[in-house]
Formats: C-alpha cells, structure tokens, sequence
C-alpha cells in the first residue's frame, strides 16, 4: 500500500506548476455556502465554500487522490458526474474577489455539517509518510491565497466588520520597547504566522485570524507568560496600540492562542 501511495504522491507533485489562470471578468460568479469552484492552479483543484464571513470565504479543498487523504478516519465521500473527490483536512481563507478571479462554480453541496466535522476533528499525524506529504504539499499550494486574502481584507479597512477590539497591555508595551535586539532587527514582516493563528500588522493594530474552530470557544491569548485577551473566541480580533519595533516576527514564537475548558 505504501509503494502505491508514493507513486501517487510523486505523480501529483510532478503535475503542479505555479500558473493561475485568470477567469474573464465577465464570467466571474459571486460564492456561497456549500459551493463547489473549480479553481484554476496548474493542475486545477476543486474547492468546497464551507462558509462566508462577508468578503472572506472559509474554503476546504477537495481531491480525487482518495488514498492519500485518508487521515485516522475516512473523509466524507462527495460524487459528481462520475467523479469521487473527499475533502483534505484543513480549511483556507479565500477573498471573494480573489475566488471569483480564478474559480468558477461547477456544482454545489448542500449537507455541510459531515464535512465541518470531519475538518474539525480530522488528525494527520502517525497516518503514513505519503498521506502527511500530500497534504502538507496540498496546503501550501493554497499558503500564498489564504495570505494575499487576509491581507487584502486589511487594506480594505472594513471597520463594520464584526470582530473584537482589545487594548495591547502598557507594560508588555514598555517591556517589548526597551528590547535592543528588536531595534536590529530587518523590515517588519506584513503578514505574520503562529503556530494557530494568521495575523497582519497594520500601523499601531495587530489583527489576528483565528482558526475556525476556535469561534465561539473561550480561548486565551498571550504573549510569554502574560494575558492580552480572555473570552469567547472570534474569526477576527484586533489588539489596538501594540508598541513600534523594526519586526514583529517575534511574535510568531510569542504569541499563543489557546482554547480553554469549560
């Protein structure tokens, strides 16, 4: 079984290439939920709309590779036209302007929560060599939409957008400012990447992008040992006045997000 698998995975690596194709503006077609979109990457790659948070999609890309994608358990099964494609075990944010530039809709699905599920709760580790590389080459075909989408949604500065506001703590700011070593440091990064969270700064804000399944779960932020934020988890958070450094790529090994117990 291991061999077949490595045949598989070396045959799908050998067909990617880096091409998007541009969809004409006049047949580009608006998302929604339970939508299927064919999105046109070299090869091209089916997508679920899972769900819509205003100009963001939280989409699941779907593959016809089954065997690569089983993980501990079998994904749900999704057949058109005489095609089985499952979903992989991860989800992507996707600006609606970005999807409908390079996806169109082929067909769409209307029992979502099987697949919501299996998303959620689906664990890749100890699955096999070949399984995990499948789906960490999977994932980072889709790292580059899912930045340039959270970043384009900043610069849109949509202040009616539904999220939560929080003050970066005085002290932390003061300790933080007196660190020579972030004097030094190269260019501020644009976009930032913890272990579970995406953010992107933005003069004196850092917005942070929760994993799905975080939201509507109590969850902790913090940086080292000290709490910025403690309370009902959303898809956005802002922490306004964080101090100015040359980097704050420090933060990616800093700042944790973690879910609490009821």
């Amino acid at each position: 079984m291991s061999k077949l698998q490595e045949i598989l995975y070396k045959n799908y690596e050998e067909s990617l290439g880096e091409e998007l194709i541009e969809v004409k503006e006049e047949e580009r077609k608006p998302s929604k939920e339970g939508q299927v979109r064919l999105f046109f990457m070299t090869p091209p790659e089916f997508v679920l709309v899972l769900r819509k948070e205003g100009d963001l999609n939280v989409i699941v890309p779907l593959t016809s590779y089954l065997q690569l994608s089983i993980t501990d358990r079998y994904p749900p099964l999704i057949k058109w036209r005489g095609l089985n494609l499952v979903p992989l075990p991860f989800w992507v944010y996707a600006n609606e302007k970005l999807l409908q530039k390079y996806s169109v809709p082929v067909f769409k699905i209307r029992k979502l929560d099987p697949i919501r599920d299996y998303v959620k709760t689906a664990r890749t580790k100890g699955i096999g060599e070949w399984r995990e590389k499948f789906i960490r080459k999977t994932a980072e075909r889709f790292r580059d939409l899912n930045i340039s989408s959270i970043i384009y949604e900043v610069v849109r500065e949509e202040e009616g957008k539904s999220g939560i506001v929080v003050k970066f703590p005085i002290t932390l700011k003061e300790e933080i400012e007196r660190r020579r070593e972030l004097a030094l440091a190269a260019q501020p990064a644009s976009y930032l990447r913890g272990s579970n969270w995406l953010g992107v700064v933005e003069e004196d804000k850092l917005i942070l992008y929760l994993p799905e399944d975080y939201v509507g779960k109590k969850v902790a932020i913090s940086l080292g040992d000290k709490v910025i934020y403690e309370d009902v988890g959303k898809q956005r958070i802002i922490i306004e006045d964080i101090p100015k450094v040359s980097s704050y790529t420090f933060l990616e090994e800093d700042l944790n997000v973690q879910v609490l117990s009821d």
